[in-house]
């Protein structure tokens, strides 16, 4: 999963997946593009700049970085990931052949990525309607891919009033005696990112049902009544960081780095 796609690196560095990624087919004399491993890279760039965002308490939707109102990623996010991944193959791909420093043209992309770090905390780019910075993340499913209702934090409405730490609460379907749709089923609460949950068993349904601290938790019907609603062992999480801790620690030097 990622903020930029393979089409988007045309904007940024023209013909950089056939350079960086590229290799030539003796028999055929065309050149073969490893997208799978450029995929890795952009995710794992991906990776990076969510956790340099969550430092400041940030916190992404699902899909990560997606505007509610149309979908589509925040153009800046689309930018920072593409400039950190083509930084990150330039620097593998170089550092041996300019010893210690890369050249300007290069360190450009690296400027460039922190630049929009730096304007997203000062608030030159706003992300309020890519991300909640009401402490109240948007559910994450962990596991159940065949069951069709949706299930909703308040995110976008709550605040969350939690300790003076992170917590990430874990929601599993462990009961459907009585039925697999929205308020027949039961789910069991872990308050510990799903290391241990909580002996009771609670109703599913589509009200608001408070949890702790200001987050609260609903269903919705599948559109279709044919349709799955919920199944054993179906489990998502949310992420709950209190507005008054503050995670920094996110300093990029670029101009030297170290031979391998």
């Amino acid at each position: 999963m990622s903020y930029v796609t393979l089409s988007d690196f045309e904007r940024y560095f023209e013909n950089f997946g056939t350079w960086y990624y590229g290799s030539r087919v003796l028999i055929t004399g065309s050149i073969i593009i490893a997208t799978s491993t450029w995929q890795n890279d952009i995710d794992a760039s991906y990776n990076k700049i969510n956790n340099i965002l969550d430092s400041y308490t940030r916190i992404p939707i699902v899909p990560v970085g997606t505007n509610p109102s149309n979908g589509s990623y925040h153009p800046f996010l689309i930018e920072w990931n593409a400039c950190d991944t083509i930084y990150t193959k330039l620097k593998a791909r170089h550092s041996r052949e300019f010893n210690n420093e890369l050249p300007q043209w290069m360190m450009d992309f690296a400027t460039r990525g922190k630049a929009i770090f730096d304007d997203i905390v000062s608030g030159k780019i706003t992300l309020d309607t890519d991300t909640t910075n009401t402490g109240i993340g948007y559910p994450q499913r962990v596991t159940g891919t065949l069951s069709k209702a949706g299930f909703y934090s308040n995110w976008d409405s709550g605040w969350y009033r939690g300790s003076d730490y992170k917590k990430i609460y874990h929601f599993k379907i462990t009961d459907i005696a009585v039925g697999t749709k929205v308020g027949q089923a039961k789910f069991q609460l872990s308050l510990d990112d799903g290391y241990s949950f909580e002996d009771t068993k609670n109703d599913t349904g589509t009200d608001w049902i408070d949890i702790e601290f200001g987050l609260k938790i609903r269903w919705t019907f599948p559109v279709s009544v044919t349709e799955t609603q919920l199944a054993l062992n179906d489990e998502w999480k949310i992420e709950c960081i209190p507005q008054d801790v503050r995670r920094s620690g996110f300093d990029t030097r670029f101009k030297q780095f170290a031979r391998g």
